[in-house]
């Protein structure tokens, strides 16, 4: 009985020795592999074009607050002041807002828009007006 115990012990002992030098490669190996695979599927690549696509699209709808709040200021607020700030003011200010946009956003941020959403000018109008119905709210 004591020759099996002694043959167990030393098969699990060589098992040990076996198991703890083969694991450490064996998980580098895997860990290596698997990013191969994330480099290969482009999934970082793909990442880094969804953060700048992200900083593009943040500058642009900067640039449609900026507009609104530029076209507030010089035209907006006086004709408020003085009780004239009708309907077709407010269409004045929206085209204002919409030209001044258009001047400030980037012909890139242009692009990317038109790609991501299918029509930059549909939402530039929907920018402008979350950013009037935003400037709103603060005052």
């Amino acid at each position: 009985m004591n020759e099996m115990m002694e043959i167990s012990e030393v098969i699990n002992y060589v098992l040990y020795i076996v198991l703890t030098a083969v694991l450490p490669v064996i998980a580098a190996y895997a860990v290596n592999l698997i990013k191969a695979k994330i480099i290969e599927s482009g999934l970082i690549a793909d990442a880094a074009k969804n953060e700048m696509l992200g900083q593009i699209i943040e500058s642009a709808l900067s640039d449609v607050m900026d507009a609104v709040l530029y076209v507030n200021q010089v035209y907006t607020d006086s004709l408020k002041a003085s009780g004239r700030f009708d309907e077709t003011a407010q269409k004045e200010a929206f085209n204002r807002a919409y030209v001044e946009a258009i001047n400030l956003i980037s012909d890139q941020a242009k692009k990317a828009i038109e790609q991501l959403y299918g029509s930059f000018d549909k939402w530039l109008k929907l920018k402008i007006e979350a950013s009037v119905n935003s400037a709103k709210k603060t005052n």
